[in-house]
């Protein structure tokens, strides 16, 4: 499969939807699918039917950030990482956002969920910020995002700890 499949937009009735399509991998994004991200963007903020978007994972989870078979290129240094660039893309993007989350929202899960505007998520919900665990650091601008929503003492633990948690009732 290529990033096209694990990562399709559709659009009706003024709902731009983006579905991340690898539940083998818990939909874990790969560099295509980070590059992707904001080309389908801004074929929706040309769109003038296109009144919001809606993130959401299939196979019943959100996103388990990227996918470490590529960190290699994850801790590379020069040019921001396609996560990052599709982060902004998304924060920026002039339109309503909303992540739909269900099941594991983890790392670049959670950063593509804090760029949006705004965040639903099931009970069954479970966050994580990982990057500890593999020797990488989270990037500044998700990291900063995260303080804004939780708070400094919240995002220290979770980037810290590097444990799953569930949503707050």
């Amino acid at each position: 499969m290529t990033a096209d499949q694990w990562l399709r937009g559709e659009v009706a009735d003024g709902v731009a939807t983006l579905t991340i399509d690898r539940p083998g991998k818990r939909n874990a994004m790969s560099t295509a699918m980070w590059l992707r991200l904001p080309v389908l963007l801004d074929g929706f903020a040309a769109d003038p039917s296109v009144r919001v978007v809606v993130l959401t994972g299939a196979g019943g989870d959100f996103s388990a950030g990227a996918d470490i078979g590529e960190l290699a290129e994850i801790g590379r240094r020069g040019d921001p990482h396609p996560s990052t660039v599709a982060e902004e893309a998304l924060a920026a993007f002039p339109k309503p956002t909303i992540a739909a989350i269900e099941g594991f929202c983890v790392g670049g899960g959670c950063q593509l969920a804090l760029a949006c505007d705004l965040r639903f998520a099931t009970a069954g919900a479970r966050f994580g910020i990982t990057p500890a665990r593999l020797g990488i650091v989270y990037p500044l601008s998700a990291t900063r995002r995260l303080v804004r929503q939780v708070g400094a003492s919240s995002a220290k633990y979770l980037l810290y700890s590097a444990r799953h948690v569930p949503q707050a009732a």
